[in-house]
């Protein structure tokens, strides 16, 4: 029987009191890291103050818990065309790198928006060719803004979720430069009704050595997603069996917290049928 370290095993924190109360659960219950979700306005990295960062940091590894963010998502586009849009967006990254690096996180993963897409009547939408370049080329500078401002503190991953034709372009030209990594959302590069969509699999395939995170939830036919391990169509051995080898560590992106401890039971005993034990040691 293979060991695989329980560090490489956290959950999203998104309901839980405070960063202090997650490490604690976290520490309680076998996870090996916290992956607070910078969405959340109780974690904006405002609301903390050196000493409070300095604070987690210490917390954190006397219970010995990492510590990973979820970048705020929510209509920050990257590869926005307006100037003045696109550096409040990037200040408010680096905002968030500022605390990731404050308390010694690990990883910084990030969605990538897709551009706007102009549409023909009773055609599929496409984009002009000189838009295409222009969002292309804010999007690789704001990208490679970010890497440089992380200072390989943290490593930055660009997740899958909504992962556009020029973003991958974008990213095959970035990867090999070793300043970025990816985060790979299993459920977010299948369809709802559990199928891989083959384009996002093949690029992520092609870059497997460059995935550092990796989220897991499912979702049952026709519901929403983030539920229990097992209850959808995902063959999530399958992935396991080619990224548990790898240095990719597994986010249960599972709400509420109990749910995800519920997960990460099953995720043993998927791991187990497959040659690998959860070890205690690190």
């Amino acid at each position: 029987m293979r060991e695989v370290s329980w560090k490489r095993f956290g959950y999203h924190v998104i309901y839980d009191v405070d960063i202090l109360d997650a490490i604690d659960f976290s520490s309680k219950y076998g996870f090996g890291y916290i992956v607070p979700d910078l969405m959340i306005p109780r974690f904006f990295p405002e609301r903390f103050s050196q000493s409070e960062r300095r604070h987690i940091q210490k917390v954190a590894a006397s219970r010995n818990v990492s510590i990973s963010f979820h970048a705020p998502s929510d209509y920050l586009n990257l590869g926005t065309l307006y100037p003045e849009v696109r550096r409040a967006i990037l200040n408010r990254m680096k905002l968030s790198l500022d605390l990731a690096r404050d308390v010694k996180a690990e990883r910084f993963t990030i969605h990538i928006d897709p551009p706007f897409d102009f549409v023909f009547a009773g055609r599929k939408g496409t984009y002009l060719k000189d838009h295409w370049a222009l969002y292309k080329n804010a999007l690789k500078q704001s990208l490679l803004e970010l890497a440089e401002y992380s200072r390989g503190a943290v490593t930055v991953c660009v997740e899958n979720d909504r992962l556009s034709d020029m973003a991958m372009e974008v990213l095959e030209e970035l990867l090999p430069t070793g300043k970025l990594f990816l985060t790979w959302d299993i459920p977010k590069s299948h369809t709802d009704k559990g199928k891989p969509v083959t384009q996002i699999e093949n690029f992520l395939m092609r870059h497997i050595e460059r995935i550092r995170e990796c989220h897991l939830h499912d979702q049952k036919p026709g519901k929403h997603s983030h539920d229990i391990l097992g209850v959808g169509r995902i063959d999530f051995p399958h992935y396991l069996r080619m990224l548990v080898p790898q240095k990719v560590h597994f986010t249960l992106e599972i709400r509420p917290r109990e749910n995800a401890l519920k997960s990460l039971k099953i995720l043993k005993d998927m791991l187990g049928k497959l040659g690998w034990k959860i070890s205690a040691s690190n």
